[in-house]
């Protein structure tokens, strides 16, 4: 997929706002770090699966599987959320063009309790929609009852140049934070006409911009794009349904999938950091692919993350048709958002190939 060419926070032309602000990053070189890949880049933890489903597909336009999956039979899936004993169904929807997706995970019988969060606390994970319509899935969201978050309770206008770029932001039925972001003049994509959904990112808030930047980027290998210093924009601050706020950005990209990455804090309003435990409803996932799963915990526990994975450490996931396993564990990371790290079996060597 071609990404839209501008830095931007959700897709504001933040950059483009303030460019005398904003650090540029160093070239990114051939990726080498512990990260590699990801995965599915939103995994909202849901008390309802129908609900979730409601807003995500009927709602936002995510295309939906058929039916949604279990880990009744599959100890060793539960043994990586460290809920052995627990109930997990999942659904998983997407753009129609993109492989990966939302990820929402129902888990019953683990005593879960609700977490709620605003945008400016640490802990609050936003998914960013890029659209042509911006009208048609907000008035669907609106009529399932989201709440609105930006204020005036409609999408905020982006004047630049000739162009009225919108923006606003929902809440799904548990307190995720979505966004949607229509561009005005729209961006080159190579998404399908029929599509509305042109584009995803995500944006974690954090309590500090530059360690969360160097955790991610200089330590796991995230691609750093750049970084912005503290900022005061009415127009996002409205977005945001804050008042006066400033932030600071700071956006990265994962290796192998151009998926944006961005972090963001707050100051000159009042904000706490919101802990919550993996089966809480409002809890948020991300999947991450890694060449070595048990380098990129201990770096994360040096950072002051923690392993939720059972015994502490990753598990093994059966393979499929008997193939080789998968080695994975969800860490919660020093802002609580649980990150799944996957570290795939090596390829099966191609016939006529020499084996590694």
């Amino acid at each position: 997929m071609k990404r839209l060419t501008l830095a931007t926070i959700g897709c504001l032309c933040l950059h483009g706002l303030t460019p005398s602000a904003q650090t540029p990053a160093p070239e990114a070189s051939a990726p080498s770090g512990l990260i590699v890949g990801s995965g599915n880049f939103f995994s909202p933890i849901v008390s309802n699966l129908d609900r979730a489903i409601a807003f995500y597909h009927d709602g936002l336009g995510l295309d939906i599987a058929e039916s949604p999956s279990n880990a009744e039979a599959n100890p060793g899936l539960r043994n990586m959320f460290g809920l052995p004993d627990a109930h997990l169904r999942w659904m998983v929807g997407h753009p129609s063009w993109m492989r990966s997706g939302v990820e929402m995970v129902e888990i019953t019988g683990a005593a879960g309790q609700p977490v709620e969060r605003r945008i400016q606390d640490v802990g609050a994970f936003t998914l960013i929609v890029l659209v042509r319509d911006l009208d048609a899935p907000f008035g669907r969201l609106k009529q399932l009852g989201a709440p609105v978050v930006s204020r005036g309770g409609a999408p905020i206008t982006f004047r630049f140049g000739n162009g009225k770029s919108r923006g606003v932001i929902v809440k799904d039925p548990d307190g995720h934070f979505v966004e949607l972001f229509q561009f005005d003049p729209p961006r080159e994509t190579t998404a399908p006409a029929s599509a509305n959904i042109l584009g995803v990112r995500v944006r974690l808030s954090v309590a500090d911009v530059p360690q969360a930047m160097q955790l991610y980027s200089d330590v796991l290998g995230l691609e750093r794009s750049a970084r912005d210093d503290f900022q005061n924009v009415q127009q996002v601050s409205a977005m945001f349904g804050l008042s006066d706020a400033q932030f600071r950005l700071g956006t990265t990209k994962v290796p192998g999938s151009g998926l944006v990455v961005e972090f963001i804090d707050f100051k000159g309003v009042e904000r706490k950091t919101v802990p919550s435990r993996l089966q809480d409803p409002g809890s948020t996932r991300m999947q991450l692919l890694v060449r070595d799963v048990d380098r990129a915990i201990e770096a994360l526990r040096r950072a002051g993350g923690s392993v939720v994975s059972t015994g502490g450490a990753a598990v093994e996931l059966t393979g499929r048709a008997g193939g080789p396993p998968t080695k994975v564990a969800i860490v919660r990371d020093p802002n609580n958002l649980f990150v799944v790290l996957l570290q795939l079996p090596p390829a099966a060597p191609q016939q006529g190939s020499p084996s590694r």
